[in-house]
């Protein structure tokens, strides 16, 4: 067997079918005692298995192991031990002390058409597409290349080919240290789950070794195995060069080659049926990784020749840088010649608006966990359009869990599902709260006491947040100054002077929106404008009763605590030298702290620990802000005393305000008072198939998926204000307009049309209202879904019961009943 020469042919191989020939065709390879069970164990199935459950995120575990590959080995050459004190102790900071400075070891720091991101990953962290481009030709290959640290054939089967060993587990700057391994990928490498691994360590000193995996032919239990030779040895071979990838001509790329590290080559490839396209499996990867940590180049081998395109193109391959989620939203992907034209731009648009900080956590049995959000522009990307999750929570940059759009609305920003991106960073929960809150695949929470706690102080920090709030506000502010320009109000007012029980169906309330106010100097006023803070704090003042009587606080409830600092806005959340509430050791023991800053105002929520206090303790400490940049804290004192367990009272025994009598205060000339008048009318606009305006009124284009058989949408705007979306396009609509002569009763058509979908709409949206009262019927998940499904029954129905209903039933005929 000539190992060099059936190791290239194995890499050249595009499909399982073509790597099975090459097993047919090789005695070694075809023979069955020279494959060896994975880990040494004959139920690995179990493992492998119990990982990613798709393609997608399977692939993750593959990039984040080649990351780590390359800052151990730059590591190495900085002479620095991984094990010992001096190495640095998160992935941020080996980025910036191992690799480049980065401003916090963020990439999203950089700027796009910094060329370092171009170059180092194209020298360091590559992933080509080759093979088949749609189902009917099969599935593609993805083959993994990175220039890291690389392993000796000997060490394979510790490294590689282990499912156990925890190779990496006292090394702090690397996510291996969890016994993530590469072995999820092997369900989704079509039906045999072939695998070719190829590395030669970074110092050079020992040869190439390489291996297949694949599953154990037969119909027993599935079993991962590997090729050995006959001797139990990695198969190996001596060369300087490795080029991993061949164009679509069959000859060699030369853009991409190896003197040392791994190249990990996946046959036949299951992402997804949506994610067989170049830009399905860009998708795949964005919503599994919230950043790269390292820039990493990805290459489509499947595409056309074009000699009248430039570099790569012309050759039919399509370059596409790929940083995560996080940068692609807030600096997109574009880059290069600005008149090189590609038909796939959608990643070279900016989605979003800016960064928010949501909250920051701080609990002796969790660790750190700091939230922020990404503010998204109107028009949606197409992979977050199709996509119903909302909230990422993610380790080094790992996504590990996914929260929908339906979560936002039960943690009350309905407004927000569609216009923001929430990121809970857990990189630094504590290594047996990691062990307690993610199960083995890294896509659920356990169900433990640290798991739901876990949950529980997530979503208080969310539901807390200030900033969400705010932003809550100016979209619902967007919308309705949106609507404010295209709806009448006058027919609906008409029908409720006629019919004052309409009012009850109202929401009862119409907010008045507020720009939030800065803090002054020093913390003792509300200043005035645009609050601009500092990069370092140059004071913290609590709260009088926090500082001078103290703050009561039951023993199994959270209190907030409030204060005034002039600390810009993503003090705590900020990659680059991210500020902290400093509160003294033992303190720390006790309680669980949610910290919010926003425009000058700063919340802590403080939370005693389960038999760390007891009711009459009393506790007087000093808490602080500092980061790197200040040499002592700014700091006040609180004073918290320790009371009796607060027994909540039952919704139904909080007493209700008394009603208005008829004839006090506000009342009209009838006796009725105002109440008609103070609920807020619901606010309306029109859609339409193509945007155009309705005599003067202007309309919105239908949403995705809309057709002429949907009468409206609802959207929730937060805070009881909601606005209806209704379909002038609907087909019964036009039907019964087309049917009508004149143009004044066309008119009239429309405006029973519309007026009578406001009502049905609103009766909805009350008995929704009543439904979703002091329960957690998990309803949010599919409220839009209900809200669309209604919407469209009272559109085919709503003309024929006001064209009908009056001519057939009256007083006459009701009387002819009852003779």
């Amino acid at each position: 067997m000539k190992s060099q020469d059936l190791c290239l042919q194995l890499l050249a191989s595009e499909s399982e079918k073509q790597v099975q020939n090459i097993i047919d065709g090789t005695p070694e390879l075809k023979k069955t005692s020279n494959w060896r069970p994975l880990d040494n164990r004959e139920t690995n199935f179990n493992i492998t298995s119990n990982q990613a459950s798709d393609g997608g995120k399977a692939l993750t575990e593959l990039m984040t192991n080649m990351v780590d590959a390359v800052l151990m080995k730059h590591a190495y050459l900085k002479k620095i031990d991984p094990k010992s004190p001096k190495a640095p102790q998160t992935m941020y900071e080996a980025v910036d002390k191992l690799v480049k400075p980065l401003q916090g070891g963020k990439l999203v720091n950089l700027d796009p058409n910094d060329p370092w991101l171009r170059e180092f990953a194209s020298k360091n962290l590559v992933i080509g597409i080759t093979g088949a481009k749609n189902k009917k030709e099969g599935l593609p290959c993805y083959t993994f290349v990175d220039n890291g640290e690389g392993q000796r054939p000997e060490d394979f089967k510790t490294t590689f080919l282990s499912l156990s060993e925890g190779n990496k587990r006292s090394i702090p700057f690397v996510q291996g240290k969890y016994n993530m391994g590469s072995s999820g990928v092997l369900g989704y490498c079509g039906r045999q789950w072939f695998k070719l691994i190829v590395s030669r360590r970074f110092n050079g000193k020992s040869p190439w070794g390489w291996t297949l995996m694949r599953r154990r032919p037969g119909d027993g239990m599935p079993v991962a195995e590997y090729f050995v030779l006959p001797n139990e040895s990695i198969p190996s071979f001596e060369a300087d060069v490795l080029y991993p990838y061949l164009r679509g001509d069959r000859k060699r790329y030369d853009g991409v080659h190896l003197s040392t590290g791994t190249v990990i080559k996946l046959y036949d490839y299951q992402v997804g049926s949506r994610f067989l396209s170049f830009r399905g499996s860009r998708e795949a990867l964005n919503e599994n990784l919230v950043e790269t940590i390292l820039p990493f180049r990805l290459l489509d081998f499947r595409q056309k020749p074009d000699p009248k395109r430039s570099g790569e193109r012309a050759e039919g391959i399509d370059p596409r840088p790929f940083y995560g989620m996080e940068f692609l939203l807030l600096r997109s992907h574009k880059e290069g010649d600005p008149g090189e034209e590609e038909e796939d731009t959608e990643d070279h648009e900016v989605a979003a608006d800016t960064r928010i900080s949501v909250g920051h956590i701080e609990d002796p049995e969790l660790g750190v966990i700091s939230i922020s959000a990404i503010a998204l522009k109107r028009k949606l990307p197409d992979w977050l359009r199709n996509s119903n999750n909302r909230v990422f929570h993610a380790l080094n940059g790992q996504v590990q869990f996914k929260q929908t759009r339906g979560y936002l609305t039960d943690c009350g920003f309905p407004a927000l599902k569609d216009r923001v991106i929430v990121i809970v960073d857990a990189s630094n929960l504590s290594f047996a709260a990691h062990n307690d809150v993610w199960k083995g695949d890294r896509e659920h929470i356990r169900n433990t006491i640290i798991g739901e706690r876990y949950r529980e102080v997530v979503t208080a920090t969310i539901k807390e947040s200030t900033g969400l709030k705010e932003l809550q506000m100016r979209v619902a502010r967007e919308e309705m100054e949106r609507t404010a320009k295209a709806e009448r109000n006058d027919l609906f007012q008409k029908l409720v002077d006629r019919d004052p029980t309409l009012a009850n169906l109202l929401s009862g309330q119409d907010p008045t929106i507020r720009l939030p106010a800065s803090g002054g100097a020093n913390g003792k006023d509300q200043g005035k404008g645009q609050f601009e803070g500092r990069y370092s704090p140059t004071f913290l003042r609590l709260e009088d009763k926090a500082r001078d009587t103290g703050i009561d606080l039951p023993i199994n409830r959270t209190r907030p605590v409030s204060g005034r600092t002039d600390a810009v806005n993503g003090y705590l959340n900020r990659p680059d030298n991210p500020g902290r509430l400093i509160l003294p050791t033992d303190m720390a023991a006790l309680f669980s702290v949610r910290t919010h800053l926003d425009d000058g105002r700063l919340t802590v929520y403080i939370d005693p620990l389960d038999g760390k206090v007891k009711v009459g303790d009393r506790f007087r400490f000093r808490i602080g802000l500092q980061d790197a940049a200040i040499a002592l804290p700014v700091e006040d004192e609180i004073t918290i005393l320790i009371t009796e367990e607060e027994v909540p009272v039952p919704k139904s025994k909080v007493p209700r305000p008394s009603p208005e009598p008829k004839g006090g205060k506000g009342a009209d000339k009838k006796g009725q008072g105002d109440s008609a008048l103070t609920h807020g009318l619901p606010k309306y606009l029109l859609l339409t198939r193509d945007g155009r305006s309705i005599g003067d009124q202007e309309s919105q284009i239908w949403p995705d998926g809309f057709t002429d058989q949907d009468g409206g949408i609802v959207r929730d705007l937060g805070d009881d204000q909601i606005l209806y979306m209704i379909n002038y396009d609907n087909a019964y609509h036009l039907k019964y307009k087309m049917q009508t002569r004149g143009d004044i009763a066309k008119d009239v058509m429309t405006e029973k049309y519309v007026l009578g979908m406001r009502i049905l709409m609103l009766g909805y949206e009350h008995a929704l209202r009543l439904f979703k009262a002091g329960t957690t019927n998990g309803i949010g998940e599919y409220v839009d879904e209900f809200r669309r499904m209604a919407a469209r029954g009272a559109a085919s129905t709503v003309l024929a019961l006001a064209e009908n209903l009056p001519k057939i039933v009256d007083s006459s005929s009701v009387s002819q009943d009852v003779e």
